[in-house]
């Protein structure tokens, strides 16, 4: 949690970055929740599944800063991948707010060109709430969940948000594959592609990874990912409320 000072100045810190020739401002926005937090604010949906059912509350809730702050799950990072072989660019200028008492979200700013990916990675090092159960986002720029898993039966659907392993993924990576691997399984959606990176068998002690990939437009905009997690030691909601 950024509080005080180390706030402020991380506020500071965005209010410095220059705007260079022809480049635009893009914010990431995520937070995590238990998987049952995340599905208490799912709407009907006439979807198979509720794959894609809206949330639209839980978005204003986020956003307005109604949402108790003790149900975001701590210890998730999301960091810039520089490797090349994610296909992404390196901004010239970025920015992270961590989330804080009063901010469920971490906001990623960064200054950047329309067309010019950049990756991300979200990622955790403490062994609780290991496995993504659960994934939204603002394709369209309404907060829904989107369909997560690994390949259907006999191919007949694919997932917007495919699950494979992270092993697989770091070959991909090395090998330079990633970018058209990532462009064929899962699509960009208004800019946005994800993929889960699946620590299975050694879930318990290593949580799943979550990759990010943006190919931003032209104008300003705000990228949203909300992220439900399951824990295998089943501590559920215990110690994170709902407001």
């Amino acid at each position: 949690m950024l509080r005080g000072r180390a706030r402020g100045a991380a506020l500071v810190l965005l209010a410095l970055l220059g705007r260079s020739a022809g480049a635009v401002e893009y914010r990431l926005q995520v937070t995590h929740l238990d998987y049952r937090v995340f599905a208490a604010y799912e709407e009907p949906s006439t979807a198979p599944f509720r794959a894609t059912a809206p949330m639209r509350r839980l978005e204003a809730v986020l956003d307005q800063r109604q949402f108790s702050t003790n149900a975001v799950i701590p210890g998730r990072e999301v960091q810039l991948l520089d490797d090349p072989g994610y296909g992404g660019t390196v901004p010239a200028r970025l920015a992270i707010v961590p989330a804080t008492r009063d901010q469920a979200w971490t906001t990623i700013v960064w200054e950047g060109h329309p067309g010019d990916p950049v990756a991300f990675v979200v990622k955790s090092d403490m062994v609780a709430w290991q496995e993504v159960w659960a994934v939204a986002a603002n394709p369209e720029g309404t907060l829904r969940r989107l369909s997560l898993g690994g390949p259907a039966l006999f191919g007949v659907c694919r997932r917007e948000v495919p699950e494979v392993s992270q092993a697989f993924l770091a070959t991909a990576t090395e090998q330079g594959t990633f970018a058209q691997w990532l462009g064929q399984t899962a699509p960009a959606q208004d800019g946005l592609s994800l993929v889960v990176g699946s620590r299975r068998p050694s879930i318990f002690t290593r949580p799943d990874w979550v990759y990010v990939v943006i190919t931003p437009p032209p104008e300003p905009r705000t990228f949203k990912l909300v992220l439900g997690w399951k824990d295998h030691n089943d501590r559920g909601t215990r110690g994170r409320v709902l407001r």
